[in-house]
């Protein structure tokens, strides 16, 4: 059974959620992949936003986007998957940056280890994900959940390309991708013997740390360095001292050790 785009304002019609809730339920009974379902939702989102002016020609000899929007609904199995590939590869789209895209095709080549899923993933589990070289990227099907904020983004899509913009950064570059693996892998390890459990009665560590693994792609040596700014901050924190001061011994000592588990393990 093909899969079908509208042109749907996302406005909570009944139309626009009908559609989008059939294409999830066929992804959540297998009918569909991961990586096909996440492409529809990005093109529901796309037309369903900006209309006909969704997408535009890289070059004059390309069919314009509404023709080839009404030939995916003829379409399903390989045939779907290869031509969702060249509608990312050969369009722009309107207000996103060409990562997404690119990281879309990459899932759907199967390059690049991506995880769906319709709930928020708390900290600890994309760090667990991210340990393991996966991606998690949060596509929320149901209204009216799809319309309100998630986190600090407008709306389930600005989160749904929030995700899918951190899996370009984590994947791109294979240096790097190996690079932060084998850094969450380290800090997962940390985790689980104990290392920051002293550090987690105090909120603003816990908020910073939560965003290093939760919410970072960068070079490797860029998480390390924040790690340590981070416990920097909580022992002068601790110890009431101005953000220039210097750390006492202990502090010191503390800093170096939780540092020298993960360079271990890194």
């Amino acid at each position: 059974m093909p899969v079908v785009l509208s042109d749907f304002r996302v406005d909570g019609s009944e139309a626009w959620l009908d559609e989008l809730s059939c294409t999830a339920t066929r992804w959540r009974e297998g009918d569909i992949e991961p990586a096909v379902f996440a492409a529809f939702y990005f093109f529901h989102w796309q037309m369903a936003t900006h209309r006909d002016a969704f997408a535009s020609r890289r070059r004059k000899s390309d069919q314009r986007p509404m023709v080839w929007t009404t030939t995916l609904a003829t379409m399903d199995g390989r045939a779907l998957r290869e031509q969702l590939l060249d509608c990312l590869d050969r369009y722009q789209f309107r207000g996103v940056i060409a990562n997404v895209p690119v990281a879309l095709g990459q899932w759907l080549r199967g390059v690049w280890r991506m995880e769906l899923r319709e709930d928020m993933p708390s900290p600890r589990e994309v760090l667990r994900a991210q340990a393991r070289g996966t991606r998690q990227i949060t596509a929320i099907t149901a209204s009216p959940r799809l319309f309100e904020p998630v986190l600090n983004k407008r709306d389930a899509f600005a989160f749904f390309l929030h995700d899918v913009e951190h899996a370009f950064k984590f994947f791109y570059s294979p240096a790097l991708y190996a690079g932060q693996w084998a850094f969450f892998a380290a800090l997962e390890a940390a985790l689980d013997r104990g290392v920051f459990t002293p550090y987690f009665d105090d909120p603003a560590f816990v908020e910073k740390f939560h965003y290093l693994i939760g919410d970072m792609n960068t070079h490797p040596q860029h998480g390390w360095q924040y790690l340590r700014a981070i416990l920097i901050e909580f022992h002068l924190r601790a110890e009431g001292k101005a953000s220039t001061a210097p750390l006492s011994m202990r502090a010191e000592r503390a800093i170096d050790d939780a540092m020298y588990f993960i360079r271990g393990n890194f």
